[in-house]
């Protein structure tokens, strides 16, 4: 049986995968298609709560849904594209009453992140980009649903619209290039943290990353935000865990690790010292009273 890269799910849903190359070898590629498709949704279909090893951009082309990532809450439609990087946990889905149609596009590579990076800090909602002509990605994204060819050949055609695309977005968005430069070093780091924080973070590994000394690192984050990197970290973690407590019934463990803390016990020391009273105790304190419990 012929190996194909089209996969036909039923009369409203179309996708071309890559299979061709390993996830490896597009890994270590600059930038490299790993699927796009069509989807018309039924009423209330959802998908997720999911995590990838790609990243995804999704472009409504009709209709509304809604997209929860990173705890934010997205109301969609016609004209909006939402970015969902990979490792981040996402959960979307169609309206009941106006279902959305969508059309997709999925990829990895070395700058990969980077260049989703450099999208999401141009936008105004960081994972949604608005008021796009989405028609014009659709119709890029049909051709590669209608790619004919040697498998190779494919993936050539393929990736060569995936650079379009790419290409189209950027100027879209209005990126523009010295805004990503050493000027905005630390807005660069300060998005990366913001992005990464359920991770277990190293300020040292954070400095090398960037090409900086730590001690330079600290230096001109405390300068920019009068905040250093770790205790800004911190306090952005036990936000988050605010906000968990208060909307969910998670345990403490689970929570704790979820927000990249070293263990239960720490997170507990941290957060009994920023708020003076346990996780446990918050919970319970912020449902009898709402809004009377201290936040950072």
């Amino acid at each position: 049986m012929v190996k194909t890269n089209f996969l036909l799910y039923n009369d409203f849903m179309k996708e071309y995968k890559e299979t061709n190359h390993s996830l490896i070898y597009k890994s270590n590629s600059d930038l490299s298609l790993y699927s796009a498709g069509y989807e018309e949704c039924l009423p209330g279909h959802s998908y997720g709560p999911t995590i990838r090893s790609y990243h995804l951009i999704h472009f409504v082309l009709r209709g509304t849904g809604s997209l929860h990532i990173n705890e934010h809450v997205f109301q969609l439609s016609a004209g909006d594209a939402f970015l969902i990087p990979a490792g981040k946990v996402s959960y979307y889905e169609a309206s009941k009453d106006d279902p959305w149609r969508y059309t997709w596009i999925s990829f990895l590579g070395i700058n990969s992140q980077m260049y989703l990076y450099q999208l999401m800090t141009s936008a105004e909602n960081t994972y949604v980009i608005h008021k796009l002509n989405s028609y014009k990605y659709q119709r890029l994204i049909a051709n590669i649903l209608s790619l004919s060819g040697t498998p190779t050949s494919q993936y050539l055609q393929a990736n060569g619209i995936l650079l379009q695309i790419m290409a189209m977005l950027f100027e879209d968005v209005g990126f523009q290039e010295s805004s990503w430069g050493k000027e905005s070093l630390v807005d660069e780091i300060k998005f990366y943290l913001d992005m990464n924080y359920a991770e277990k973070l190293k300020l040292g590994e954070i400095a090398k990353t960037f090409g900086i000394h730590p001690n330079y690192f600290t230096r001109i984050f405390h300068e920019r935000y009068g905040v250093s990197p770790k205790n800004y970290l911190t306090n952005l973690k036990l936000k988050k865990a605010c906000r968990l407590l208060m909307t969910t019934e998670l345990s403490v463990a689970v929570i704790s690790a979820s927000l990249g803390f070293e263990d239960q016990l720490a997170f507990t020391k941290s957060f009994k010292k920023a708020f003076a009273v346990p996780p446990s105790e918050y919970r319970r304190q912020s449902r009898q009273s709402s809004g009377s419990v201290q936040t950072l």
